[in-house]
């Protein structure tokens, strides 16, 4: 058994604990033996009694956790640079394996607590500490180990990129926007930290240690944030084919030289990075072997940055095991059942030529009514060559449905079907 500690039981180490409950079986089988909580620092025990079964679990002495001899592996979630990065060094040398969501600490000590981690022969892991959920870390040091990296493009944080999206939508001022994203618990009652870009900054700070091999500081970085980007500047920006984000901009240079900034940018209005809208957190990586790579997902939240926090934990319990092949190999495959064209669900587009007479387009939606099926967009074009063209997007329906209906048009006099294809009605960024 790996028995772990957690110092915080705030959101996220809610999240981890649900994540290790849920998916036990999952993960037990996955690394070959069983991951348990052994202790969780909180400040007060009273206030977190009713989330944990055995309350004996629960402590507010960290020493009981960095001096535990059969704890393998101590998760420090609990944000602020101290007391945690005092934490974090007696855990390291103590010999204990440190899984991290602390951005602030890592972009501030990172080289020694890389070095006490090599001295003390343990590992310190922080995928959480950028990009919440998305496996920005693990991408540049394993993913893509074989490049060069030669640029990195990020929206970081999810306040400012929910702001920047409202403003836009809902043709907001900045202060209206930020007064609602504070109301829904997206913005902190003090968001300096993050509208003025400096919560960016760490995160930008960690990826050129990690992408680019390089000793920067936060003072190191040009840093801007969003408080002086308006709605005029964002519906300009708009009209000129432009979407603005907050971007971590990491570049290394021809001569070997860095680039670093953070700072509104206007980016092309058909790029990736701008339909990423709301709290949703993306990477845009160009390494010198692999070209382009693009990463995305929810960049903040208990179940997310648990996500990422448990893949840490997971990828230090397998050099636990010793049973290394279990991180890169399968060992239970199970056979599950399959299910058929017929029965899967998806919206479909046609695209119809139709006679240029009376009736025919109430024809065609009776075919459609008479099958269940809403029709929930219709195009219809001017007639061409006594022909009217139609488009019609439907929703969601079977694919067996949809076939039927196929043959009933194709049948049907004055009714070409040109063209159908089907549509995944995808929650977009």
């Amino acid at each position: 058994m790996i028995k772990i500690g957690l110092l915080g039981f705030g959101n996220v180490g809610q999240g981890v604990l649900d994540i290790l409950k849920k998916n036990a079986r999952h993960i037990t089988e996955r690394v070959g033996d069983e991951i348990q909580i052994e202790k969780i620092l909180v400040r007060d025990i009273n206030k977190y009694s009713g989330l944990i079964q055995d309350t004996a679990q629960l402590t507010t002495h960290p020493e009981d956790i960095i001096s535990n001899a059969e704890i393998d592996i101590v998760v420090e979630m609990m944000g602020g640079e101290f007391p945690a990065y005092d934490y974090i060094c007696d855990a390291l040398k103590n010999r204990k394996h440190v899984v991290t969501a602390n951005k602030e600490v890592i972009s501030r000590h990172k080289e020694t607590l890389f070095k006490l981690a090599k001295e003390h022969s343990v590992d310190i892991y922080f995928e959480a500490a950028v990009g919440g959920g998305i496996p920005i870390i693990r991408s540049l040091k394993v993913g893509l180990a074989a490049n060069k990296i030669k640029k990195i493009y990020g929206i970081l944080n999810g306040t400012t990129n929910y702001i920047l999206t409202k403003i836009e939508e809902e043709k907001a001022t900045f202060e209206e926007v930020l007064q609602k994203a504070q109301s829904l618990g997206f913005a902190e009652a003090d968001p300096t930290m993050d509208v003025e870009g400096i919560d960016v900054a760490h995160k930008l700070v960690i990826l050129t240690a990690v992408a680019f091999k390089s000793k920067v500081q936060l003072e190191d970085l040009y840093v801007e944030g969003i408080t002086n980007v308006s709605l005029t500047d964002i519906m300009y920006a708009k009209e000129l084919g432009f979407t603005i984000k907050l971007l971590a901009i990491g570049e290394l240079l021809s001569n070997d030289s860095l680039s670093l900034k953070v700072h509104p940018t206007l980016i092309p209005s058909g790029h990736f990075l701008s339909s990423v809208k709301n709290e949703f957190n993306a990477a845009y990586i160009v390494g010198n072997a692999v070209g382009e790579v693009l990463l995305a997902g929810k960049g903040a939240g208990g179940s997310p940055t648990g996500s990422a926090v448990v893949s840490d934990i997971i990828d230090i319990a397998f050099d636990l095991t010793g049973a290394l092949n279990r991180r890169n190999l399968e060992a239970h495959l199970v056979e599950r059942p399959r299910q058929s064209l017929n029965e899967s669900e998806s919206g479909f587009y046609l695209r119809l030529l139709l006679d240029d007479k009376p009736h025919m387009m109430e024809t065609v939606t009776k075919i459609m009514s008479d099958a269940d099926i809403n029709i929930k967009k219709l195009l219809q074009k001017e007639s061409i060559n006594d022909k009217a063209e139609v488009v019609i997007l439907t929703n969601t329906i079977k694919e067996n449905h949809i076939q039927n209906v196929s043959q009933n048009l194709q049948q049907t006099k004055g009714v070409s079907l040109e063209s159908m294809i089907r549509v995944d009605h995808l929650n977009a960024f």
